[in-house]
């Protein structure tokens, strides 16, 4: 399970300065302290971790903390973490440099307990507010381009809702941490954005598709994935690579790349359950409705084909609860 305590990097190439630091804040707070004794190694721990707040000091050697804090703001994955540095310098030059670089606060050395534990709690605060503001933005985007896949598709119904529903029920099941859960409900309610790009004549058509036509149809995974790619946001990111992976199979045989077993992220894997059983259990133009028992044997029948068999395997073990989602979320006739 996830760690939900706020993630600090401390960063001083001298160890006591670290020590007191993350002593005054273990006392004052519950956070997750992690440390480095670099510029380097800073960089290094924000390409493994992801941080709420960095404490960079700015006299060190090779790399100062002006350079680690410019870098970091020239990164479109690490320019929102806020840094407040360091310093024994106070003078105006240094900390409007500091300010100028992209930090949002300063605290002296050496430490005043009070002053240390206010600033970070302040900045922390801000984080936690700020990222609360991009979360709802990114998931009004996601809820109005999910309804333009809707009105691309009336047949689509709430397939939409169904899906992600079942792919957050699965992702619980399998033990991802309630954020995890929640990321891949809205991400997956985006897994297929990418029809916008294909041709009505050929996504309404109410018979069976020519070849042709099926490459027209393939293309929404790579579309889908194209429109979302480029996002800096966590969850735009998500519903990325579940756009693009829920058609690929555990054997390697699906599309579009034709990945194999793992190579699959577990967003993908999940997504490409909830998919399948939703989209059979419901009449489309082109196809009756599959009772319940069929689309099981069907699943079953694809395990460790189509379907990552230690994840289909949960999925019937709790199958009535997926049963319930259909029932709860059919179609409007």
């Amino acid at each position: 399970m996830a760690n939900n305590s706020p993630k600090i990097l401390v960063v001083d190439d001298d160890l006591k300065n670290i020590q007191v630091g993350i002593n005054i804040l273990r006392e004052q707070g519950n956070y997750h302290m992690i440390f480095a004794t670099s510029g380097e190694q800073a960089l290094e721990r924000v390409r493994e971790h992801s941080f709420d707040l960095i404490l960079l000091d700015i006299l060190m050697q090779p790399m100062d903390g002006y350079e680690v804090c410019r870098r970091l703001k020239a990164g479109p994955l690490t320019r929102h973490i806020p840094v407040v540095f360091l310093t024994a310098k106070t003078d105006t030059e240094s900390l409007v440099k500091g300010f100028e670089m992209g930090g949002v606060d300063y605290v002296t050395k050496p430490f005043n307990s009070y002053e240390l534990s206010a600033r970070v709690k302040t900045h922390l605060e801000l984080k936690r507010y700020h990222d609360r503001e991009i979360e709802e933005t990114q998931k009004e985007i996601i809820l109005t381009m999910s309804h333009i896949c809707e009105f691309k598709s009336a047949e689509m119904g709430k397939h939409i809702q169904r899906v992600a529903e079942i792919c957050a029920l699965l992702a619980e099941l399998y033990g991802l941490s309630e954020e995890e859960c929640l990321e891949i409900q809205w991400s997956a309610a985006m897994h297929d954005i990418g029809k916008v790009a294909v041709p009505d004549a050929v996504l309404l058509k109410p018979a069976r598709l020519t070849p042709e036509e099926f490459e027209a149809i393939k293309y929404h995974t790579v579309a889908g994935h194209h429109i979302l790619k480029n996002s800096t946001r966590k969850l735009l990111r998500s519903a990325a690579v579940i756009a693009h992976q829920h058609h690929e199979h555990w054997d390697g045989s699906g599309y579009p790349r034709g990945l194999v077993g793992e190579e699959i992220d577990i967003r993908g894997r999940i997504a490409i359950i909830a998919d399948v059983f939703d989209a059979l259990l419901q009449k489309r133009a082109y196809k009756k409705s599959w009772s319940v028992d069929d689309v099981k044997d069907y699943m079953a029948s694809k395990r460790g084909v189509q379907f990552d068999p230690r994840l289909l395997d949960l999925f019937f073990d709790h199958m009535e609860s997926f049963v319930e989602i259909e029932d709860r979320l059919k179609d409007d006739l």
